[in-house]
């Protein structure tokens, strides 16, 4: 099942799981992010403005929203992606990973913040096999949705969206 979902610039989403959440919002411009990856490498990620952001907290934690909000800022505004290479041991502690592009699909079977590739992020059980995709005015979220809420993001650079919208 697909379902549609408004969400402006200036809107997150946030996906409800038992063990954790996942925060999504459009990049909202034409941009790019810096990803460093384990080979010492640094890919140039373009990205469109109904291009999302994807950031999943592993613990179901009170602050847990507000780190989200915070990394998707720091992605956003000023701030590289870095991705750890696989036996690294801060991954286990790792409190929040994001993704970001067209598409990002949830998995619980992945070690978090460890794959340079950028349709695919960690998340909690009940979240895994969600697929979240940005499309003109809002999201398609594919798989098992439960729980899900849609909150302003306040930024002063989106604050006044009033983007049109083509999701009826």
């Amino acid at each position: 099942m697909v379902e549609k979902i408004r969400l402006q610039n200036n809107e997150i989403i946030f996906l409800k799981g038992s063990s954790g959440t996942v925060g999504v919002a459009k990049f909202g411009k034409t941009g790019h992010i810096f990803i460093g990856t384990p080979d010492k490498e640094e890919i140039v990620m373009f990205l469109e403005p109904d291009d999302i952001i994807a950031v999943s907290s592993l613990k179901p934690e009170p602050q847990s929203k507000e780190g989200i909000r915070s990394l998707i800022f720091l992605l956003r505004e000023m701030a590289p992606l870095v991705v750890l290479p696989s036996d690294h041991p801060t991954s286990q502690r790792l409190p929040l990973v994001a993704s970001c592009g067209e598409k990002v699909r949830l998995d619980c079977e992945i070690t978090p913040g460890t794959h340079p590739e950028q349709d695919i992020l960690c998340a909690c059980d009940d979240l895994s096999g969600v697929e979240i995709k940005g499309v003109n005015g809002g999201l398609e979220i594919t798989g098992p949705l439960k729980e899900f809420k849609v909150e302003k993001f306040y930024s002063r650079k989106f604050q006044g969206d009033t983007t049109k919208t083509d999701l009826s």
